[in-house]
């Protein structure tokens, strides 16, 4: 797992990138967690970015979102490195050569994905069972600790209920037994192992590659949900977590009211935490997927941390969060019991700030997020704003919920775009950053870009699509929508040496490298 020494002394102030693992070049129409990511990090390393934050790693189930898992501690077949696997002779090219992954090197096609990537992965299987390759060594070791037996077992129920969600499984499997899940484990022991070798295979690549960008000096920002999906192993066995019915069914569930992201709020659909049941188990359920965080990552975001001071609930099956309704949660007790090491999270708290959570982040001496996009056009006062940012938050130009900054800004009106570029203006006049000229939109972007560089922010993160200036096509999630969602992707040609040496300069301008 996650090695924490690193050759150098850490910088006052570091920068880094944001980019998911599926977005990383690749010729099997999604990124992965071996070449590909291995040759991001050179990128990082050459352009003088110390930190690669990336989306949450489990398994996608309905619309692909690494936000709704079938686990919460379990990892993304779709991100093993077949080159790897034909490296370590478990897969020859001829195995899956006349596979059609995807045209379009800037999406990814899921549909195709979904189709062939647990077929050429099987045929891996079936050689590694055989003896074959590289990765036997320690194998045994792993499947004796158990670690995603459950995850493995809950899979292969799915497949022998047409890929159902749990609550529509035959009679017999509908409701969690351990007696019933038991004997499943013993009468398809085979299907079950090639789930948990999925498991063992990713971490053998996930562990070169952070020993790789400890070398290089880049460490890696990940991020736990604050929700689980619905259909996952972890309702599924462990329901008594949540909020349910006598059916296990959902009345409400998880939302956001209108927001900067969306002007009716949302309806994310997830179950809600029952926190007196948690609280009676000591919130070892949120210990847990914790601590698998901070085996796998650096630094964790602990994903809408305002979730655990309040919850916003709606009714199951409302199309947005216009109708819904807070409800407080032990707050600081949660926070102070379940987060073990407060130095290794961030709080993701973006546009939402209250004496309540100053106080909380205060208290635990936890470092929250800031978003310079939320901050323009605003009144000064917003703390989105780089003026305001203090030692030591972590700045994101934009998340994977905004706009890219060009597209922002470009579907702006008139007066907006114009209030902007003042407000940019005086921004930049106060950290010595070059002023926007006329309303020259990409002007506008490379001046935020630069202004986070400039801020006290101990961490500043720029998003990939901000980096390259695109617009609406380097949208990675439209928060209410279902499908068009989580495809981005960059190429090698975005990631070239003269790329590098522009962002090191800048880096090196702003304090931010050597």
């Amino acid at each position: 797992m996650a090695e924490k020494e690193f050759p150098k002394t850490q910088r006052f102030r570091q920068s880094g990138v944001a980019l998911p693992i599926f977005s990383l070049p690749s010729n099997y129409g999604i990124g992965n967690v071996g070449q590909a990511a291995r040759k991001f990090v050179d990128f990082l390393s050459d352009s003088g970015f110390s930190y690669w934050s990336i989306l949450p790693l489990g398994p996608t189930s309905f619309g692909d979102s690494p936000f709704q898992s079938f686990s919460s501690k379990a990892l993304n077949h779709y991100f093993i490195d077949l080159d790897d696997l034909i490296d370590k002779g478990l897969l020859k090219k001829k195995d899956f050569s006349s596979i059609d992954w995807g045209s379009d090197p800037r999406q990814v096609d899921y549909a195709k994905i979904y189709q062939n990537r647990v077929k050429t992965l099987k045929i891996a299987f079936k050689r590694f069972k055989k003896g074959e390759g590289d990765y036997q060594r320690g194998y045994a070791t792993f499947l004796r600790k158990k670690m995603f037996s459950d995850y493995a077992c809950f899979m292969v129920l799915k497949e022998k209920n047409q890929d159902k969600p749990w609550n529509l499984f035959v009679k017999e499997y509908r409701s969690f037994s351990p007696q019933k899940f038991l004997q499943f484990k013993r009468k398809y022991r085979s299907e079950i192992e090639f789930y948990e070798w999925t498991q063992y295979i990713f971490l053998k690549q996930w562990e070169q590659l952070m020993a790789y960008a400890h070398s290089k000096n880049v460490k890696i920002i990940g991020e736990m949900p604050m929700h689980v999906s619905y259909d996952s192993i972890d309702v599924y066995k462990h329901h008594r977590n949540f909020i349910l019915d006598e059916e296990d069914k959902m009345e409400f569930v998880a939302g956001y009211p209108p927001d900067v992201f969306y002007e009716k709020g949302q309806c994310w659909g997830t179950p809600l935490y029952n926190f007196d049941y948690l609280k009676r188990n000591e919130y070892h359920f949120l210990k847990d997927r914790l601590s698998f965080c901070y085996d796998l990552y650096d630094l964790v975001i602990l994903d809408h941390f305002r979730g655990y001071i309040e919850n916003y609930e709606v009714k199951k099956g409302s199309v947005d969060g216009m109708e819904g309704k807070w409800t407080k949660t032990p707050g600081k007790e949660v926070i102070d019991n379940f987060i073990s090491d407060k130095s290794r999270v961030i709080a993701e708290n973006v546009d939402f700030n209250s004496k309540e959570m100053e106080e909380i982040l205060k208290d635990f001496q936890i470092r929250d997020m800031r978003v310079l996009e939320f901050g323009f056009p605003r009144e000064m006062g917003n703390f989105n704003k780089p003026v305001n940012y203090e030692y030591p938050c972590i700045s994101y130009s934009t998340t994977h919920d905004c706009k890219p900054l060009r597209s922002y800004f470009e579907e702006m009106s008139f007066e907006e775009r114009q209030n902007s570029v003042e407000q940019i203006n005086s921004c930049c006049e106060h950290f010595g950053v070059a002023k926007v000229t006329g309303e020259s939109i990409p002007q506008m972007v490379e001046a935020m870009l630069e202004l986070n560089l400039a801020s006290l922010s101990s961490i500043a993160i720029q998003s990939m699509p901000d980096l390259l200036c695109q617009g609406k096509e380097g949208r990675i999630n439209t928060p209410g929508s279902v499908g068009i969602n989580w495809r981005y992707r960059v190429t090698e040609d975005d990631l070239s040496p003269l790329n590098a040496k522009r962002l090191r300069a800048l880096n090196k301008h702003y304090g931010r490298c050597d």
